[in-house]
């Protein structure tokens, strides 16, 4: 027997998906009339196939009358609410639910690194019970309905919406194809912003039926679970190259150009005792990316291969080798990301990230446990190895009597975070306020080394894993883009005594330098006689002729190759695997011109040089 009140129950639950689909329209930008109409319309049938498979997986359930609706309720509220969470997440960084998010949502310490605040959870809350309430109005109203007119309601839906909606789906998957196949990006490009969109491509049938192989932009892929090949050689020590203690401080979404002596002003005096890269970039623009580009001096795409093989990196091997204490104070949880099961895999002991509080209150445990490290390590006849990382820009966290900058206090709304917004302007204030914090705690860290006698023959660093951007390039946060915002960070290096008097001060140039040279440049300076290339992507910024054409970033699905003039980016994502981008310096995207091959090559030849 037809169960009409399901019919209808799923009908008026496709259209409510289909005004949360459509939404997704507005973050598109420079339509043509054909390229919205195309949106439109994939918009429409990727919200249609979705129903298409609700319906496979209820079909079990038709012999019932009432089950069925209950579980097609519970099904309709997931399914929108993922959809409400998907268009806030693509609003603010510019990419749908993807494998971070569920990364997230499935670690237990990946809360110590996110501040949700209270207005997004209780709007989260208001709208599961909004979309409840919405199912149970329905289902009511249904029943209250005579059975003649459900059935008469619904016939004339069948008649009118199924065979358009079929329509519109095979008129959009061939809009699709063909697009692809000729290689149309400003047409599939936008397709960019509809959740879960699968693509229709007809280039395989071309090439092998027709013989048609249309010229598609470089193809980029990489193996997430290859075995590795890592370091390429046995590592060569001297060991009778004199040792210097390293202590590196890194803090958490601190981008090069906030820095200044009002902002900063320790960091600008160490700037003036340090090597200061002008032109450095991180390896990604997220922390696990961020860090893992700076530890192992790779490019951030084999964070999933050395994952996955709980591979440790080459620094602390020689480290160890070379005797030297080691200290990792971090004031965030080192289990998310899974630096436990990288970075610093093999040195747990080494580890101190134990700390209570808001981020402010942990940089603060963090930094006194640096001290307290350092008056103990000085005992020791051993050379030390301290790398300190910093959480409270990231968190925009600061203690209330640091309010330099005059922040309204109060949980930071991101839902109503937009350009022009007063919310925005506050959260820059209060970014300020937690630079300028941390920039404190970097004072007293430095004071302690000199009190300690350490300072003038160590080699210290200061730098950070990523930047943060505050829609000054179209964007916000972090991980949503590669614009100098995000990546551009700084780098500032005082050399042991002896080193000044060797010249390698001199040996610097205005180059580009990425965090992937950190570790060969450390390497070569404590007696790795081996070249850089056998265990890094990077080169030793101190080395004769050194010189960057191009620095690379990347995420979780996408990539950037940044030069002075342009930045080409490119995904992972098989789907997405030709919807290459050139922005120029004010990332600003460039049509008509395509990436280098040259550059695609070399890349491609360096993401896959550790991989089996």
């Amino acid at each position: 027997m037809k169960n009409v009140d399901f019919s209808l129950f799923f009908k008026i639950n496709f259209l409510v998906s289909m005004l949360l689909y459509v939404a997704f329209i507005v973050y598109n930008d420079d339509y043509t009339p054909l390229t919205f109409a195309i949106t439109l319309l994939g918009l429409v049938s990727s919200v249609t196939l979705l129903y298409v498979v609700f319906y496979i997986i209820l079909i079990p359930f038709s012999f019932t009358k009432k089950i069925i609706l209950y579980l097609a309720g519970m099904i309709f509220v997931v399914a929108n609410i993922a959809l409400v969470v998907d268009f806030f997440i693509y609003r603010l960084f510019n990419f749908h639910i993807n494998a971070m998010v569920l990364n997230i949502l499935t670690s237990p310490d990946a809360m110590d690194s996110i501040q949700v605040g209270i207005v997004p959870l209780i709007t989260f809350i208001l709208l599961i019970i909004g979309f409840i309430g919405f199912e149970i109005y329905l289902l009511k109203r249904l029943n209250n309905t005579a059975p003649k007119e459900k059935e008469c309601l619904n016939t004339k839906w069948n008649k009118r919406v199924v065979l358009p909606l079929i329509l519109v789906v095979l008129s959009e998957k061939f809009g699709y194809g063909f697009a692809d196949l000729f290689s149309k990006y400003e047409i599939v490009s936008k397709f960019e912003v509809i959740p879960l969109y699968q693509p229709l491509t007809f280039t395989h049938i071309a090439a092998k039926y027709f013989g048609f192989k249309p010229e598609k932009q470089a193809k980029y892929s990489i193996k997430i679970k290859a075995a590795l090949n890592y370091p390429l050689e046995p590592l060569k020590i001297n060991h009778e190259v004199k040792k210097f203690n390293i202590f590196i401080i890194a803090s958490d979404s601190v981008k090069y150009s906030i820095l200044n002596d009002k902002i900063a002003p320790n960091l600008a005096k160490f700037k003036q005792e340090a090597l200061s890269f002008d032109h450095h970039y991180s390896g990604g623009n997220a922390t696990r990316f961020g860090i893992f580009s700076l530890i192992y001096g790779l490019n951030a795409t084999y964070w999933f291969s050395f994952l996955n093989a709980h591979q440790r990196p080459v620094l602390f091997d020689v480290l160890k080798q070379l005797g030297y204490h080691i200290d990792i104070i971090s004031s965030t949880n080192t289990n998310w990301p899974e630096f436990r099961k990288t970075c610093y895999v093999d040195i747990q002991s080494s580890i101190h990230d134990k700390f209570e509080g808001k981020p402010w209150e942990k940089d603060a445990q963090s930094t006194h446990c640096f001290m307290q490290r350092v008056e103990e390590d000085a005992k020791e006849n051993k050379p030390i190895f301290s790398f300190t990382f910093l959480d409270a820009p990231h968190g925009y966290s600061y203690p209330p009597k640091s309010n330099q900058y005059g922040a309204d206090g109060g949980e930071v709304n991101y839902l109503s975070i937009t350009k022009e917004s007063d919310a925005l302007k506050n959260l820059i204030k209060c970014y300020k306020n937690a630079v300028h914090y941390d920039d404190m705690l970097f004072g007293k860290m430095i004071a302690k080394l000199k009190e300690q006698g350490l300072y003038e023959n160590a080699l210290v660093i200061y730098t950070a894993d990523h930047g943060q951007e505050f829609f000054e390039y179209g964007h916000f946060g972090h991980n949503s883009s590669f614009s100098k915002a995000q990546i551009h960070v700084p780098l500032m290096i005082k050399l042991p005594q002896f080193l000044q008097e060797k010249g390698f001060a001199n040996r610097i140039n205005t180059s580009m330098t990425s965090h992937q040279d950190i570790v060969p440049t450390l390497l070569s300076l404590l007696g790795v006689s081996n070249d850089p290339s056998v265990y890094s992507n990077g080169k030793n910024f101190f080395a004769k002729g050194f010189k960057r054409d191009y620095v690379f970033s990347a995420n979780w699905n996408s990539n950037a190759i940044v030069t002075p003039k342009y930045s080409y980016l490119f995904s992972n994502l098989p789907n997405k695997i030709f919807n290459n981008e050139v922005r120029d310096r004010n990332y600003q995207r460039i049509t008509g011109k395509r990436i280098p091959s040259k550059l695609i090559v070399d890349v491609m030849n360096e993401n896959k040089k550790f991989l089996k």
